[in-house]
């Protein structure tokens, strides 16, 4: 059950296109990796790639020199397109599609006090069970304004439990009438 706190970036359509590209490439994980690391360790590189005063010729000497050989020709793509900008959601769109493939689902869970391991592992197997997955990836993030209880998402579906919602509900019942 892998856990952090929400700082999720949304991916642009061109991102999850090129992210899904990525994962079908079947590049090693360890190639990934290393991109990854060469990338956001260096603003000039970043600078450079995604400056489109730059030529490609520039560009493709760069990648040739610096990232792992199994990669190279889809940041020349990237580059080509001027899409460079945007490696770091392409990166994001290959772990949500390489966590999908595994049956892995994000899950968001908005609180107003932490659940305890139990309540946790309760909601994950609730989560499992109900969309067939076979695990959860959880992201945390602290709400005040629910007064109370939690909302948990996933898979396109929301489960409010929260006393804001409940409130919510009790006013439309009343207002119905």
């Amino acid at each position: 059950m892998a856990e952090q706190k929400s700082n999720k970036k949304y991916c642009s359509l061109a991102a999850l296109r090129y992210g899904q590209v990525l994962y079908e490439l079947e590049i090693p994980e360890e190639d990934i990796e290393e991109t990854k690391a060469i990338w956001e360790s260096s603003a000039d590189l970043r600078e450079i790639l995604e400056n489109p005063v730059v030529s490609g010729e520039q560009k493709h000497g760069i990648i040739d020199r610096i990232f792992p050989e199994k990669i190279r020709s889809f940041l020349k793509v990237l580059t080509d397109h001027e899409k460079a900008g945007i490696l770091e959601e392409v990166f994001q769109a290959y772990e949500e599609r390489k966590q999908a493939a595994a049956g892995i689902i994000t899950a968001t869970l908005r609180y107003t006090a932490l659940p305890t391991e139990e309540q946790k592992k309760e909601m994950e197997a609730f989560l499992c069970r109900t969309l067939h997955a076979s695990g959860v990836n959880w992201e945390l993030t602290k709400d005040m304004s629910l007064m109370g209880g939690f909302i948990l998402s996933a898979g396109g579906k929301e489960y409010d439990y929260s006393v804001q919602g409940r409130l919510n509900r009790l006013e439309q019942k009343l207002t119905w009438r």
